[in-house]
């Protein structure tokens, strides 16, 4: 979205240009939408949008870099939107945009990265804190995590991902750097590790957590897809990320269904216990159903659990050919039942990146870190092959982290 008010000749002249070409092109000009009673910001990001879907619900977008957060309506009008700018150079942004519906009541949630927090070194670690808002999008809470024997009280979150179970319980996921001594072949010297921490917390005591580190033999499932330092367990160039937690679900069991992208898998972790949490893990170098290689994830973002079925935004980094992977699985007996892709040609995301099963084979896709156009969110019918709406970024370097789809 553009800054400032448009004098009435420049609106006239661009209201010719969408007539003329058939696409509706938003700015973010700060008029007051009287329905919802507030202020659509006027320092969006400028971004250009086509067609319309008849869909109820609303489309929620973050993005990467900047703190601005935007929800459209299913013809692709602002419904809401937040923006808070930042110091020059600062390259944070307000991540993971989301709606939660508790006991009938609705809340929002993004999370705010603070970038006075040490980043370890990565880009893609957005230390901060998660933020809740009521219906009306006031600030109810901001939360962080709580004190246990691996972080204390106030360390920042992670802004991949966030469950809010109710207002005073939910799991929430972060990074911890630490020197480690289980890798094989640096036991003595030890090595350091970025790695993964996810805590649950109840009124305000955390009841149950995971850490990578506990479990030595992921080290041997770590990729070099995405990341060609993810397993510099030699700590030639610093500390490594080498597991990537980026997204989690609950399944119908109570389970926690999690992406780690540099492992190329998803893994089901119980949390009925506090060791041997690790139930099975799907795609990736240790796969426990069978699946053949071609039908494993390289470098995926995104997961949703429906039932049986086990859906993947797959960056696919390997191929540089993006695809949204649908598994269903016999999650007991870890037996893969069915597998389906979807792909658009032509289209490769290498980072970030969603997707969301709507109806049959229509999906909610956010592109992330798109690399051959500016395409960053699109509701696509992979069964007519055609986009039904479309966002455009006028700078696709101001990517979006995720875009997702809530009635």
């Amino acid at each position: 979205m553009s800054g400032g008010n448009h004098r009435t000749a420049i609106a006239i002249a661009a209201v010719a240009i969408m007539l003329a070409c058939s696409v509706a092109v938003c700015f973010a000009v700060a008029e007051k939408d009287k329905s919802k009673g507030f202020v659509i910001p006027d320092s969006l990001p400028e971004y250009t949008m086509t067609g319309e879907t008849d869909l109820t619900g609303n489309f929620f977008v973050s993005f990467v870099y900047t703190k601005n957060i935007i929800m459209f309506d299913g013809k692709g009008n602002i419904v809401w939107a937040k923006h808070e700018d930042q110091p020059d150079g600062a390259n944070t942004g307000f991540w993971d945009f989301k709606k939660h519906v508790i006991d009938g009541k609705t809340y929002y949630s993004y999370h705010d990265q603070d970038g006075s927090k040490d980043r370890y070194g990565l880009a893609g670690y957005a230390p901060g804190e998660r933020v809740i808002l009521d219906s009306n999008f006031n600030e109810v809470k901001r939360i962080t995590f709580e004190q246990s024997d691996i972080v204390d009280k106030g360390h920042p979150l992670d802004g991949h991902d966030f469950l809010l179970i109710d207002l005073n319980h939910y799991i929430m996921s972060g990074y911890i750097k630490d020197r480690v001594y289980n890798i094989p072949g640096y036991e003595t010297e030890g090595s350091e590790v970025i790695y993964s921490y996810l805590q649950e917390v109840k009124d305000g005591v955390k009841i149950w957590d995971w850490r990578s580190v506990d479990y030595p033999e992921i080290y041997s499932l770590v990729v070099e897809d995405a990341n060609p330092d993810a397993d510099d367990f030699a700590n030639v160039k610093g500390a490594p990320d080498y597991i990537h937690f980026n997204a989690m679900r609950l399944n119908d069991d109570g389970d926690l269904i999690c992406s780690f992208r540099h492992l190329n898998t998803i893994l089901c972790l119980d949390r009925t216990k506090q060791t041997e949490q690790i139930k099975w893990k799907l795609s990736g170098n240790g796969d426990d159903f069978g699946i053949p290689d071609d039908q494993k994830t390289s470098s995926q973002h995104y997961v949703t659990v429906d039932g049986d079925t086990v859906n993947a935004f797959d960056n696919h980094n390997i191929t540089e050919r993006t695809r949204v992977c649908t598994y269903k699985v016999d999650m007991d007996n870890t037996e893969l039942l069915d597998f389906h892709e979807y792909r658009i040609d032509g289209k490769f995301s290498s980072a970030c990146g969603s997707a969301q099963r709507i109806h049959d084979d229509v999906f909610m896709l956010g592109w992330g870190k798109a690399e051959n156009d500016n395409v960053c969110m699109c509701v696509y019918d992979f069964a007519e092959q055609k986009e039904l709406i479309t966002m455009r970024l006028a700078n696709p370097n101001n990517f979006t982290y995720r875009c997702v789809y809530y009635e």
